[in-house]
Order: C-alpha cells, then sequence, then structure tokens
C-alpha cells in the first residue's frame, strides 16, 4: 500500500469537525470527514491515529481509508 500524508489546515478542520457534527450530510460524507480528521498529521493535530485504529473504531476497510486519503490529494 501506498503511504498517502494527510495535512490540514486549521480552516480545513474546522469544516470537517462542522460537517461530522452536524446532521445534515450523507453518512458517508461524515464517515470520509472523520477518516481525515483523525489522519491528519498537520500542526493542528494533537493525537494522530493509525490506519488499523481508525479501521476498527469506525468499522470501516483499511482500503476505503487510503481512497479517502488519495481522493484529498
Amino acid at each position: 500500500m501506498e503511504k498517502f500524508t494527510v495535512t490540514l489546515t486549521k480552516d480545513e478542520r474546522t469544516e470537517l469537525k462542522e460537517i461530522s457534527s452536524k446532521g445534515k450530510h450523507r453518512s458517508q460524507k461524515v464517515l470520509n470527514a472523520l477518516i481525515l480528521l483523525g489522519c491528519d498529521e498537520g500542526e493542528c493535530q494533537d493525537n494522530r491515529s493509525i490506519n488499523e485504529e481508525i479501521s476498527r473504531v469506525h468499522k470501516t476497510s483499511m482500503r476505503k481509508i487510503d481512497r479517502v486519503k488519495n481522493v484529498l490529494l
């Protein structure tokens, strides 16, 4: 698997947090936002999760996590 690095700015993190906290978005969009927030390696992120942890917590595949990271780039 390729390694994709996700680095979000403060504004991007704020937007993703709003998507994940409001109930007006599709479930897949919310899941994608949560995945990106967990994978962020930017300066605003305190504790980054590894893909295995994100996969276990959100009950999703490692492949989906890689696809979401790849689409961002």
